[in-house]
């Protein structure tokens, strides 16, 4: 039987990289992934080792994608904001 935790995790992972303010759907899947995977080294359940790994993964480039798109474009942005207020 899969980790239902897990699953969930890897689901968050993928939502977070549909929807546009994928931040917090990243960061709940790393800490879901990470509680399914000790859930899982500790016997409780059977398998789902891959979905949490996923997980973990997906939500980590998210936000290491969002990071160096602020990084870039943030300059940018602040000076778009400067433009509209006058």
């Amino acid at each position: 039987m899969k980790s239902k935790l897990a699953v969930a995790s890897f689901v968050l992972g993928l939502v977070s990289f549909v929807q546009l303010f994928g931040l917090e759907k990243a960061v709940l899947a790393i800490i879901f992934g990470a509680i399914s995977l000790k859930e899982i080294t500790d016997g409780q359940q059977l398998n789902g080792k891959k979905y949490a790994y996923a997980a973990i993964i997906l939500g980590s480039v998210y936000i290491l994608v969002l990071f160096v798109t602020m990084l870039v474009k943030g300059p940018e942005m602040v000076k778009l904001l400067g433009k509209m207020r006058g």
